[in-house]
């Protein structure tokens, strides 16, 4: 049984959804901190001293229209994050009723690879499209990116996650601000990779954020400028989750995680001044 957890925001409903997860030294994931800089935030570790790394997606389901935001870490062997269970999202997304089939769009924060790895599965040895109805959409500066070199290529798994989309014309490009519904549109939030976006969510006088990667950890909504050796820009990823973060309090809005402890849900509050993450 998969980790799955609803919420509504006035007449759309988010469902997240847990692939897998990590446990990971938290020196080691925001390698620019030291072990003291941790001691304030020790209810954010667990018994053995580290952070929890959630890989999850969401399911939006607004209109009519069922996106997926993000593919999980995939099927394939994952050699560079210890995994404490079986990627499963696939079953997970079944489990919360909706068949792959039904997917009408997967929309990508960016293109890392554990953001798009259930994009394929394997049939006779090939990657074959998971979400064959769907429309992927990527905005273009993040494939242009992750394009524009062999090596880079190589790291976004290309032969594996995306070059089957582009061949089976499933890939819609778009730039900045876009319309997935008129109750989603995309927000671009670039600095973690080049072209990251994250989702705004309003309906009915309520409002939601899926924050992609803007943020991994709770933390980085007081640790603003804390940044994982994965930003490709930290410069201007905190310039991003700052800029962010006081939308998302001045709105009141929620925050929706795929990588906050699951399920990755609650809102920014202040305690003493300072911003912090309050769980839902």
């Amino acid at each position: 049984m998969g980790l799955i957890h609803r919420i509504n925001v006035g007449d759309a409903e988010l469902v997240s959804l847990q692939d897998s997860w990590a446990a990971i030294p938290p020196t080691g994931f925001f390698n620019t901190t030291q072990p003291s800089d941790w001691d304030a935030y020790g209810e954010l570790l667990d018994e053995d001293g580290n952070i929890t790394l959630n890989l999850g997606s969401w399911l939006i389901i607004s209109q009519g229209t069922t996106i997926l935001v993000d593919s999980g870490i995939g099927g394939r062997p994952v050699e560079m994050m210890p995994l404490k269970i079986t990627p499963g999202l696939p079953d997970v997304i079944r489990e919360a009723g909706v068949s792959p089939d039904e997917i009408d769009v997967v929309a990508f924060t960016h293109l890392h690879f554990d953001h798009t790895g259930w994009n394929t599965t394997d049939v006779d040895g090939k990657p074959q499209p998971l979400f064959p109805n769907a429309r992927h959409v990527v905005q273009q500066a993040e494939w242009d990116f992750w394009t524009s070199s062999d090596e880079l290529k190589q790291g976004a798994g290309y032969d594996n996650v995306l070059a089957p989309l582009l061949d089976a014309g499933l890939i819609d490009f778009v730039e900045g601000e876009h319309t997935l519904t008129s109750e989603v549109v995309t927000v671009p939030t670039p600095g973690h990779t080049p072209g990251h976006v994250s989702f705004a969510v309003n309906s009915d006088g309520e409002a939601a954020y899926v924050i992609g990667d803007a943020a991994h950890h709770m933390v980085q909504l007081t640790e603003t400028d804390w940044c994982p050796s994965a930003d490709v820009d930290p410069t201007t990823s905190t310039a991003s989750r700052r800029a962010l973060f006081d939308r998302i309090e001045a709105e009141n809005a929620l925050i929706a995680s795929g990588h906050f402890k699951f399920p990755g849900v609650g809102r920014a509050a202040r305690t003493d001044g300072k911003r912090h993450f309050a769980a839902s």
